[in-house]
């Protein structure tokens, strides 16, 4: 178990799809389990609601760190000194954060050859990107998946 564990974390420390993974399917999990308590959808009715938030987590998060990056990247660019005290900023906010320091490293350690902007602005979009689009789903899905299957006339 212990070694399936240490997998799991070099895993999570050195590949951002294996974090994307990792933290859209808990965001999942959260969503879901909203939904069931507040909704009356059935049991195949939230797996649907969940395949179709966790794929649109995992769309969102590499597009909206994208779109981060590319302002970041503006920033960086426009106003050289700004983000290099944003990567001052962060290497003080990760050596004061003890334990989260390495997972925060392990986020940040695909995009260390951008400037500070970008990484900022590239870890702020990957973050929430998809948490904003999987709320989004989650959000509108009861309704939608509800009135499919309230309008099927053989459902009497």
């Amino acid at each position: 178990m212990r070694l399936a564990l240490d997998k799991v974390i070099e895993l999570y420390k050195t590949s951002p799809v294996f974090q994307d993974l990792i933290e859209t399917l808990a965001m999942t999990g959260m969503i879901t389990a909203g939904q069931a308590t507040t909704t009356d959808l059935t049991p195949e009715e939230l797996a649907i609601a969940a395949g179709v938030s966790f794929g649109t987590g995992m769309i969102g998060r590499p597009i909206m760190g994208r779109a981060g990056q590319m302002v970041g990247n503006v920033v960086d660019r426009h106003y050289p000194e700004f983000g290099k005290s944003i990567m001052r900023d962060i290497d003080d906010v990760v050596d004061n954060l003890g334990p989260l320091g390495d997972l925060t490293k392990a986020k940040l350690a695909p995009y260390r050859h951008l400037g500070g902007a970008s990484q900022y602005a590239n870890l702020i979009g990957r973050g929430y990107g998809d948490n904003i689009a999987q709320f989004g789903v989650g959000l509108v899905a009861p309704g939608l998946i509800k009135g499919e299957s309230e309008s099927d006339p053989d459902e009497i």
